[in-house]
């Protein structure tokens, strides 16, 4: 029995150990690290911050800007050498623009690109409310780190990963950090160094910040801080492409009067209803809802897309009424945005298959002109049978 307890009582002493160091807890050196950066009252205070500098990669000097807001919004613009690099999160979401991959297009983040946008959209340091976010610390002892002697701390995300800080015993200031970082998405250990601290306000943050991995060296000086400025919470959604930009006229509420053709050749009103056109939330993918009568009555759920690699517009349509869903294929050129599935195989084996043609023109922000067309001949002749008139609701 007393060699177990002597056993249980080192256990003790060891755990203790990890916990305090000269009598100061995780805890107590935490926040002393969050008063020297100016006290967890000021951070609070802070809803936004607007960075602005240079940053140098790739033996490369350009200005960049980041941006960030609560609760956890984050958007930066920088060179990777000759490109410019887009990062953005908004939520779960996080997405970047990196034409190194030969990709001009907005994009969801990797599991990699993610957890460093995570590490670079901190206020202060991770350490900044902590135990609210579902973070662990644990005091690893103390190390000197370049001369400098430094409180070692471990720190785990609540997605799990791992971070080491040092913080300088005399300071309580970061002086370097451990992390992964990502270099072209691959995982790569990296060292950041933290220096010259000014006051911005009533808080302090560094302004110069040196990060090795793998073969890269990056630096990062700040030239101005600017906080709690007026953000546009825009910033920080995926932004849509320059295709689905020009698309911009279609969205909003809509008057929509429809007609048809009739047996004598003239055109005739059926039914006067609303359509809803807006873009579906971080997604570059138009959205319409619409209901009408023609003899039965009809809804109709239309969505638009651009092909990136083909080099046209996609439209997808589910008919409620057939529960069925065509897809078709469209140019955008002027005033006008026309798509037809003359190119869809839907394993029909004659060769002059029955196609629809949907074209959209006159399109402005006051409304637009839509005619749907049909053809018997595979499109060679095209016959237009209904027409949807929208005017913009004004209420």
């Amino acid at each position: 029995m007393k060699a177990i307890a002597k056993i249980i009582g080192l256990i003790l002493t060891f755990s203790l150990s990890g916990l305090m160091l000269n009598g100061q807890t995780v805890d107590e050196i935490i926040k002393k690290h969050i008063e020297a950066h100016g006290g967890m009252k000021n951070w609070d205070a802070v809803q936004s911050m607007k960075i602005t500098g240079n940053f140098t990669s790739f033996s490369e000097t350009n200005p960049f800007t980041e941006i960030k807001s609560r609760p956890g919004n984050y958007y930066a613009s920088y060179h990777l050498g000759q490109h410019k690099v887009v990062d953005g999160k908004i939520g779960d979401l996080i997405w970047k623009i990196d034409p190194w991959f030969d990709m001009s297009f907005p994009r969801k983040a990797t599991e990699v690109e993610a957890n460093v946008i995570i590490q670079k959209a901190e206020f202060c340091t991770p350490f900044l409310n902590y135990k609210e976010r579902g973070f662990k610390v644990e005091l690893k002892g103390k190390e000197v780190v370049d001369g400098i002697e430094c409180f070692k701390l471990e720190l785990t995300r609540d997605n799990g990963q791992q971070e080491t800080w040092f913080l300088n015993t005399k300071t309580y200031l970061e002086y370097m950090s451990k992390s992964m970082w990502s270099d072209f998405a691959e995982p790569a250990p990296a060292e950041s160094i933290y220096e010259d601290f000014r006051k911005v306000g009533e808080v302090l943050t560094p302004f110069h910040i040196e990060r090795v991995f793998s073969i890269r060296y990056r630096v990062t000086e700040i030239e101005k801080v600017e906080l709690n400025g007026k953000i546009d919470p825009g910033i920080f959604r995926l932004p849509l492409s320059d295709e689905m930009k020009k698309l911009n006229a279609f969205e909003g509420e809509w008057n929509v009067v429809f007609d048809v053709l009739n047996r004598r050749g003239s055109w005739q009103n059926v039914d006067s209803t609303t359509s809803v056109v807006k873009y579906v939330e971080n997604k570059n993918m138009l959205q319409e809802t619409i209901s009408y009568t023609n003899y039965f009555s009809i809804e109709k759920l239309t969505s638009w897309t651009f092909n990136s690699e083909t080099g046209n517009y996609r439209m997808v349509m589910f008919n409620d009424f057939y529960s069925n869903t065509d897809v078709y294929q469209g140019t955008f050129s002027g005033d006008s945005l026309i798509f037809e599935n003359t190119q869809i195989s839907y394993g029909q084996e004659n060769e002059k298959k029955s196609a629809r043609k949907y074209i959209y023109s006159n399109i402005s922000p006051k409304g637009f002109l839509l005619e749907v067309a049909d053809s018997n001949d595979g499109g060679e002749n095209w016959r237009v049978s209904q027409k949807f008139t929208y005017s913009r609701r004004i209420d």
